[in-house]
């Protein structure tokens, strides 16, 4: 897992939890060229499957085949180290509004959209305690999409197995024990 150290280390440097690696897990299983289908916002490609807006946002270069469901030389989407750093400001700044009470909420916004979230939690009360992923779920189930719901979900169920697999039954340690910035 060559990844393992390098995305560690990014998030860290944006004083952020390097767990955010189990998100790369989760959109990609950490494939650089993958694609997910088109959707109206175009394909998401790379590793952090950012979209083409979001990835230009972030300082990354959408390549001439922007419009084709394969892998893209000349698209900084598929280069993960480049990749990295963009994820690691994106959720920085995702961090940096109203759902930075909660690191589910944070990986809500990645997946569903920063702004879709912040408008549920401007219904809810100003109390951080108030606006956390779940009670989002508890006043407004029926918007959360199951593919956000799933992925969040997933990305936990991947942080709770890594933090220690060997209690799950895995034969390794975890990817991110050695991992630790001094």
């Amino acid at each position: 897992m060559g990844y393992t150290k390098r995305i560690a280390e990014e998030f860290q440097k944006q004083d952020l939890p390097p767990q955010f690696f189990y998100l790369a897990m989760v959109e990609s299983s950490f494939n650089e060229g993958r694609e997910r289908p088109a959707d109206a916002v175009g394909y998401a490609k790379g590793m952090w499957q950012f979209i083409p807006d979001t990835a230009k946002t972030y300082g990354l270069t959408v390549g001439p085949l922007v419009a084709y469901p394969r892998p893209d030389p000349g698209d900084d989407r598929h280069k993960w180290e480049k990749a990295t750093r963009a994820a690691a400001a994106y959720i920085k700044d995702i961090y940096s509004t109203d759902a930075q009470a909660s690191g589910l909420l944070v990986m809500a916004s990645y997946n569903w959209g920063e702004q879709r979230v912040i408008r549920m939690l401007r219904t809810m009360p100003q109390n951080p305690r108030e606006r956390n992923f779940w009670k989002v779920l508890d006043k407004h189930r029926e918007q959360v999409p199951p593919e956000t719901y799933n992925y969040v979900m997933r990305i936990v169920s991947a942080a709770v197995i890594g933090e220690n697999p060997k209690l799950f039954g895995f034969d390794f340690d975890s990817p991110l024990a050695a991992t630790e910035i001094p």
